[in-house]
């Protein structure tokens, strides 16, 4: 009985046939250059025949190896006209997710173009509160701890640092006359400032005594950014702040957790295939930003 060329082995054909380059056919195929030689090698193997001339550095097809080579191109056209017109004819899906506001604006938003890139086909419904007339695929909460009841990833932990703007870091006058930013959670102020200052060795003298309050986080990033002021704020929420210098880290003291963000997923939706993609990516853009592991927890 014969044996059939592998489909691998003939793609890896059809793509250098038609650059005449291995290093250029591996690079339209994302593989190695000795992985797509070795499937050229494989193809003439079964074949029993040459397929290309190596001359120097460059390539060129056979008689035979031309021949085959205009056969495959139109079937792998054939297929992939085939593919598009079968994706053609599935519903657009919806992705929905409950996010709260300073993670979606500050975090997600600068990632989700990378989303779109990955998954064309698939659209985004972002909202930051719950509503009754709503189904959730998922939710990305704020906590110290797993969902009980539903598979509980945890995203990143909070790293809290000091920062300011640039040039009023570098204007001590200016700084005397500035203010610390917080952030008001139900009229109170949140203790990140006092979390802070019992972790460092900072002089103290060096801060300003004025204060002024925001109702979000955003906003107190906003504020920094304009030079309003010192602020503690997550490291995770600007980390592009931080890489365009619109905000400098004043004081090496990073202060973690205990809170977070997680991803939960019920265990009704975690089979749906939107779900388990926007679940991966996710984990995957957290895990490239540098900043922190990711572990998780099964409820």
């Amino acid at each position: 009985m014969s044996v059939s060329p592998s489909l691998t082995s003939l793609r890896a054909f059809a793509t250098v046939g038609q650059c005449l380059s291995f290093t250029e056919g591996a690079n339209r195929l994302g593989v190695t250059q000795s992985a797509v030689s070795r499937q050229i090698r494989q193809l003439e193997s079964v074949l029993d025949i040459a397929l290309f001339r190596r001359i120097g550095n460059s390539v060129e097809l056979t008689e035979i190896g031309a021949v085959l080579h205009e056969r495959l191109s139109g079937a792998f056209d054939q297929i992939e006209d085939a593919v598009l017109e079968a994706r053609a004819t599935v519903p657009r899906q919806k992705l929905t997710i409950l996010a709260p506001p300073t993670f979606a604006s500050l975090w997600l938003s600068h990632r989700l173009v990378s989303f779109r890139h990955r998954f064309p086909d698939l659209d985004l419904s972002l909202h930051f509160s719950r509503d009754d007339n709503v189904r959730f695929d998922c939710e990305i909460r704020f906590g110290d701890e797993p969902h009980p009841r539903q598979s509980s990833t945890r995203l990143m932990v909070e790293q809290h640092i000091a920062v300011c703007a640039p040039d009023l870091w570098a204007d001590p006058v200016r700084l005397r006359k500035s203010c610390l930013l917080y952030v008001l959670d139900r009229a109170y102020r949140l203790p990140t400032w006092d979390n802070w200052l019992a972790s460092t060795q900072h002089d103290l003298s060096d801060l300003p005594e004025n204060a002024m309050e925001f109702a979000t986080l955003n906003m107190v990033t906003q504020a920094a950014i304009n030079g309003a002021g010192l602020a503690v704020i997550d490291r995770n929420m600007i980390e592009s702040e931080l890489a365009s210098g619109a905000l400098v880290q004043i004081d090496p003291v990073v202060v973690s957790g205990p809170y977070g963000y997680w991803l939960d997923i019920s265990s009704e939706r975690q089979a749906h295939s939107r779900v388990v993609h926007f679940a991966r990516w996710l984990q995957k853009a957290v895990g490239d930003g540098g900043r922190s592991g990711v572990a998780s927890e099964i409820g």
